[in-house]
């Protein structure tokens, strides 16, 4: 499995979150005026935070989060927030999307006994299809976050219900396959 991540550079500030395949982990690579800088990681209702010592000229501070140290969901959308000494914030995103990649393997999977000219699979054809658009979606709303956060807010609320209804489309009680 590939990771997703989404690097963003703003005013010599920079923050790149990438998840990592198994949904685990999150990596942070964020460079900015050096000093104390604060971190925030979001995903739904839970939210985990602390704080880094950014290193002089730009360079880079690497960190990696367990998400289950810190019980934070393996699977959604993550929010981050940085903020470093000279008080610029900045927000990144990265998108756990585990549980959507294995309903999409399962669909996948029952296909696998389906003949060619058999309907019966085409509705878990076309759900694994709706669910794999969707996460594309999510994937390119996270990568057009920049320094506007007015226009985040907006694009991570649009990835949030994108993800919200690829897990419906995967619970098997959507109603979409009429």
């Amino acid at each position: 499995m590939s990771s997703s991540g989404f690097l963003f550079k703003i005013n010599g500030m920079s923050a790149n979150a990438t998840i990592t395949g198994d949904c685990k982990y999150i990596s942070l690579v964020l460079s900015g005026a050096q000093g104390a800088a604060s971190v925030l990681i979001s995903n739904g209702g839970i939210s985990h935070s602390f704080n880094v010592t950014l290193p002089a000229n730009e360079a880079a501070y690497h960190t990696v989060v367990s998400l289950e140290a810190v019980s934070l969901s393996s699977d959604g959308i993550f929010e981050i927030t940085v903020t470093d000494s000279a008080g610029t914030i900045h927000e990144a995103g990265t998108f756990g999307k585990c549980s959507l990649n294995c309903c999409i393997a399962k669909k996948v999977d029952s296909l696998l006994g389906c003949d060619c000219d058999c309907k019966k699979c085409d509705a878990k054809l076309i759900t694994a299809e709706r669910v794999l658009l969707l996460i594309t979606g999510i994937e390119t709303d996270l990568a057009q976050l920049g320094e506007d956060s007015s226009v985040n807010a907006g694009l991570f609320e649009n990835a949030k219900k994108k993800y919200n209804k690829a897990l419906e489309l995967c619970s098997d009680s959507c109603g979409c396959s009429c």
